[in-house]
């Protein structure tokens, strides 16, 4: 049974058990959730722009600290509203159409991972013939218990890895997954996060972690690598390298100076999917790139995932 059903090419709707998952873990804590005073004011009487702009800083909001009485744990919950499926089908959508395929040993690590939102759809996308090793990276507490929450839900996905605060501890733990010089195939994914104005932190500065991943990718340089990135849409008038949102993003290419993108037509997309609480059929657009080191190209591989039908 499909975890994810994806009709005409861009539309994606989940399959039972993530249906399930949804209910449960988001849409129903929602519904149910307690009435103090600070939900009351700032969630049940204020409509979705109020949810978004001001409380969620459209998902740029500092989830380590509450909103005027509301608590962390609220502030992910509401998240996970409004932008859990968007990412996740966003990010299931490049993996799956855009993703050379990937060998049988992964480690996926993913740097502002949220509630395990792209570490979702990439078990979904290949974890039927995959060894997935996840690491999740983020700041926010609340995040990772929701993060860990989702992960013992039922059949999802990782029993192998754990979430970080600190990228300064990836050395420590993929040594113990990794063998320099095996099969091994290293995914590291940006998700939204290096648009974030929070990513500067004490255990989680841009600089950092940029020399932490320069680091990774000489150590293990004769393994295949992926960089997947993925952001808002670049706005009119703007290019990519003039456009605020992508600014990190440039930078770090230019330190992959010997990474290429394998996306050779337009890395701008659109996908359609169900909003979780009113089944409002949503459009989302985003940019994306995939890099990858010159070891990962070319790859003829005879068993290459069919595209999406």
């Amino acid at each position: 049974m499909s975890y994810i059903h994806c009709y005409h090419g861009n539309y994606y709707k989940p399959g039972e058990n993530l249906t399930r998952l949804f209910e449960d873990l988001v849409v129903r804590p929602f519904e149910e959730h307690p009435s103090p005073q600070p939900w009351v004011e700032h969630v049940v009487n204020t409509d979705h722009t109020y949810h978004r702009e001001e409380i969620l800083q459209q998902g740029g909001a500092n989830f380590s600290e509450g909103f005027n009485g509301l608590l962390p744990k609220d502030m992910v919950l509401l998240y996970c509203v409004y932008y859990l499926p968007m990412h996740l089908f966003s990010s299931y959508h490049i993996f799956r159409k855009h993703l050379t395929p990937v060998s049988d040993k992964v480690m996926f690590i993913d740097f502002g991972c949220g509630p395990l939102t792209s570490g979702l759809a990439f078990w979904a996308a290949f974890a039927g013939q995959r060894d997935i090793t996840y690491i999740g990276i983020d700041k926010s507490e609340a995040m990772l218990n929701k993060a860990r929450e989702i992960n013992r839900y039922e059949d999802t996905p990782f029993f192998k890895g754990r979430p970080l605060s600190n990228c300064n501890q990836l050395h420590e733990f993929l040594d113990q997954y990794i063998t320099v010089g095996d099969q091994t195939q290293i995914v590291f994914n940006f998700c939204y996060s290096l648009a974030r104005d929070t990513l500067d932190t004490e255990n989680l500065s841009i600089e950092n972690l940029f020399n932490v991943l320069i680091e990774i990718v000489e150590k293990y340089k004769q393994h295949k690598m992926f960089v997947i990135y993925q952001n808002p849409p670049i706005p009119e008038g703007f290019t990519l390298e003039t456009s605020k949102f992508h600014e990190n993003w440039c930078r770090l290419t230019t330190q992959l100076s010997t990474f290429q993108s394998q996306i050779t037509s337009s890395k701008m997309e659109q996908i359609r999917y169900d909003s979780l609480l009113d089944s409002q059929r949503l459009l989302r657009k985003f940019y994306f790139d995939i890099l990858t080191n010159a070891s990962a190209a070319p790859f003829n591989d005879p068993f290459a995932l069919p595209s999406i039908s």
